[in-house]
């Protein structure tokens, strides 16, 4: 099903509120119950969407933020443990979804359109990964960021390359193994973040800035100069996505990663020492 927008036809989507006026195309996670984590439903829609921005030369920078003071707080754990704790023998449904994962932040990272991250609240996991991947990036100095994967007993997989991308190995290892969060302004500080507001009105104002800058460039030379500099740094390919969707499955399946999600959807700490497999 499509919906009309200013003469534009949109996807139809449960899970995302888009909003086009004038060449740009508002985007905003609205799962505000669970802080806007992305299930398989609103992974789905955000596919849908990034191959219908692949072929319209009527939107030229879409802008992606989240609903009611988050931006993203990741993948949705507790239908990825319920999805692994039912699994039909013979079936790696953690496989399968990382590498939907992997394949949409790639497919976002090569639109032709500039991307622009809007982050306030939460932005976790593949939150912090679309923070990382975007064009450009504005956040609240109160946002909270990180990688808490290692903390539910798996790993970042499929963002890690643009982590490393924006902010270098060694703070994203750093990060990574220790489970740190940051504000805002530590990923502006860090060059993670482009631009910094200390309130929701000056984060608005500020948007429109850079939204009136962007505007300023040709659209069809923004976008073969991504092209340009993204050839540069050669960052993902099906092979690099494969990978991590087999290292991410492995983690899922084990005893260590199944207690991870347990303690999460318990609301305790996870015990590493059980049954280690030793």
């Amino acid at each position: 099903m499509l919906q009309e927008s200013n003469m534009l036809t949109l996807p139809t989507t449960q899970t995302l509120l888009l909003e086009h006026s004038k060449g740009r195309l508002y985007i905003t996670f609205n799962r505000p119950e669970s802080r806007n984590a992305m299930n398989n439903k609103m992974v789905q829609e955000l596919h849908d969407l990034a191959d219908f921005l692949a072929k319209t030369s009527l939107i030229r920078v879409v802008i992606l933020r989240g609903s009611e003071g988050n931006f993203c707080a990741g993948g949705d754990i507790k239908e990825r443990k319920t999805q692994t704790d039912t699994a039909v023998v013979g079936t790696d449904p953690a496989r399968e979804r990382n590498i939907r994962s992997g394949n949409l932040f790639n497919k976002f990272w090569n639109l032709p359109q500039t991307l622009i991250v809007v982050v306030e609240g939460a932005a976790m996991g593949g939150g912090f990964g679309f923070a990382c991947l975007a064009d450009l990036t504005l956040v609240h100095t109160q946002a909270k960021m990180g990688m808490p994967e290692t903390t539910l007993g798996i790993a970042p997989a499929q963002i890690a390359p643009y982590v490393v991308n924006r902010i270098g190995l060694s703070k994203a290892k750093q990060m990574a193994l220790t489970g740190q969060k940051i504000s805002g302004e530590d990923a502006y500080r860090l060059g993670l973040a482009h631009y910094c507001a200390e309130s929701n009105k000056a984060l608005e104002e500020l948007l429109e800035s850079v939204l009136d800058s962007v505007e300023r460039c040709g659209p069809k030379a923004s976008a073969a100069t991504k092209k340009i500099m993204h050839q540069a740094v050669k960052l993902i390919n099906e092979q690099t996505i494969d990978f991590a969707a087999e290292v991410f499955s492995e983690l899922n399946k084990q005893q260590e990663g199944r207690e991870g999600h347990r303690a999460f959807v318990e609301k305790r700490k996870p015990n590493w020492l059980v049954d280690s497999g030793e």
